[in-house]
């Protein structure tokens, strides 16, 4: 069982499109970190948006599917954040929309983390928060 921290909310490993991927390619650091995040009771977790963003890209439906099966929790696209994206792009002058719902997603719960395949667009949207450098981003492979 997962215990929750002092904030009431169980910190997050968001997982975003290149992650998912990655786990659907069989990336072994990807799987280490999902590995690394449970053993420290963190809840996996992936919004709607990376995974219709992942299927697109997708090699194998069948695969996308048993990950999905095997993650915490699918995070269904809410009210606070659908309403924030625009904004949050818009400030930071880049990313995807699945990208900007990553961000928020973390920053949705204290102490959650984002694992990511290329950080640029991860990085300039956190930059536009108030939260600058407050959420840790995990890197599959060597993009910077």
């Amino acid at each position: 069982m997962v215990k929750p921290r002092r904030s009431g909310l169980t910190p997050r490993l968001v997982l975003d499109t290149g992650a998912l991927i990655g786990l659907e390619r069989d990336d072994e650091r990807a799987f280490e970190h999902i590995r690394m995040a449970a053993a420290r009771g963190f809840l996996v977790v992936v919004p709607t948006s990376v995974v219709m963003e992942a299927i697109a890209a997708a090699r194998s439906m069948a695969r996308i599917n048993q990950i999905l099966k095997k993650i915490d929790l699918e995070l269904p696209l809410g009210p606070p954040i659908s309403r924030s994206v625009h904004a949050l792009r818009k400030r930071a002058g880049t990313g995807s929309d699945a990208d900007a719902i990553v961000v928020l997603e973390a920053l949705a719960v204290p102490g959650s983390v984002i694992l990511t395949d290329d950080r640029r667009d991860i990085d300039a949207l956190l930059a536009a928060t108030p939260a600058k450098g407050m959420v840790p981003v995990l890197l599959l492979s060597g993009k910077r």
